[in-house]
Parts: C-alpha cells; structure tokens; sequence
C-alpha cells in the first residue's frame, strides 16, 4: 500500500489499461483514415443495390465546391424526389457520350438499353427516400456486348436535386473493368475515384443535344454535369433507339 491507500498494483494495471485502449482507438482512427485515403466513398451509406447497381448516400463535404452550384450562398437541397419510371427514361434515356481514342472519337449512350431499365426500374425508390442533407452515388456496371472477350464497364455520378432542377455530375464513363473477379465483387467494382466538381479532360465527355444543358464552373460549362428542368418536364421526352438487325443480302444488295 502507498501513501494513498491505494495497491501499485492496481495502478499499474490501470493504467496499462488506460495505454491500451487509447492504442486500439488510434488504431481504429488510423485504419478508417488509411481506408477512407485509398477510396474516397469508404465510408457511403448504401441505400439499394442490384446485381448491375448500386445506390448510395454521401455527404455533401464529400462533393469539392458544391457551393459553386449556386449563387445563392444557402444551397437547399429539395429531397426526397418523385420520379416514375417513365419519367427517369425521359431524363437520362437519351444521354450520350463521346470518348477519345487513339482512332478518333466514339459516341454513343451513357446508359445502355438493357442497363436503362434497370436504372429506371430501381432509381425512384431511392429518390423517394432520398434524405433531404444528402447527395445520391450511383454506380452503374453494365456489358453491352456480353461476349466472352468483352468485360463490364462501370459509369459512376452523383445526382441532387435543388432550385427546381436535378443534377446529374458524372466521373467516370464507360470504363472498363478489366478484372472479372472484380466485376463479380460488389465491394470492389463500387470503389471508384472521387467526383469532382472541376473542369478536366479523361477522354470522356457528355455529348451536346438538342436538349442537354451543363452546369457551370467559372462561367464555364462543365461537360460532365448536365442539369435538368424539373419545372419544365414536357421538355424531355425519351426517343426509343434503333433496333439493329442483321442485313439479309439479295441480288439487289449485292449489286455494285
């Protein structure tokens, strides 16, 4: 016993205790920011998820410069949303992207056919339960050829809705995930690089249309953040695509 009454040993094991558990909370704090470096969405609530999607909620810290969306200094965000699935077809069915490549330029739909019902039969239970402080992360992997050589691609944005108009800023699209195993994974084809808000150039942009608008940064529009008018919803109407058949040749076709 010392001068306090109280055993050293007691004091000893105490203390140990006390060392030990602030090293575990460090090393709690220190895996989750070593996480949280590596894959900036480590920590986004899942709302839904599907074999080919997957829908989250992330903050809106974790969007650089939202406040450069508006001009108004307090941003509002006008959530939940209610969108049918028809009206989800007219908004994004007919978004196109161009791409660079080393043989010139290739254009064709964000959202291929099959990966746009999905999306359109999914997307309005999670806008409807859409949290008013929080943006929505969609990750879309889908493969338009479904061939044996042929890999899925992953199209990644985050959408909001605020001064009567959705917003829709994408990372990356189309890109290819070539680890199959990843693709089976949904833990791994989910991780993606942080969206920004920021002109750049990935070799990747939304096309121009008849009716697309883009937000803009700097007095600059933002090609890969396409706005649309709530308040003006006849504007958007989805046109059905061209289904291609294969070309049956006769005497005719085959003449020069």
């Amino acid at each position: 016993m010392n001068q306090f009454g109280k055993s050293p040993v007691m004091n000893f094991s105490l203390l140990d205790f006390m060392k030990g558990k602030a090293l575990r909370t460090s090393l709690i704090f220190f895996l989750a920011f070593s996480f949280s470096g590596c894959y900036p969405y480590f920590f986004k609530d899942r709302m839904f998820r599907s074999e080919g999607m997957g829908f989250f909620t992330i903050s809106i810290s974790d969007l650089p410069d939202f406040d450069k969306t508006s001009k108004n200094e307090d941003i509002k965000l006008e959530h939940p949303i209610q969108l049918d699935q028809a009206k989800i077809k007219d908004y994004f069915g007919n978004l196109r992207y161009s791409k660079r490549s080393s043989v010139g330029y290739f254009s064709d739909f964000v959202f291929s056919d099959h990966e746009l019902d999905l999306l359109a039969r999914d997307l309005p239970y999670t806008l409807k339960n859409l949290p008013e402080d929080k943006l929505l992360l969609i990750i879309s992997k889908y493969d338009d050829t479904q061939s044996v050589i042929s890999f899925d691609e992953v199209t990644s944005c985050v959408l909001w809705a605020a001064e009567g108009k959705i917003n829709l800023l994408f990372g990356r699209v189309k890109r290819e995930l070539v680890d199959r195993d990843a693709a089976l994974d949904f833990s791994r084809w989910t991780r993606i690089e942080k969206i920004r808000l920021a002109h750049g150039f990935d070799g990747t942009e939304i096309s121009e249309g008849e009716n697309v608008d883009f937000g803009q940064i700097d007095g600059l529009p933002l090609r890969k953040w396409v706005v649309f008018d709530m308040k003006n919803p006849s504007k958007y109407k989805f046109t059905p695509r061209k289904q291609y058949q294969p070309v049956k040749l006769t005497d005719e076709n085959d003449r020069p």
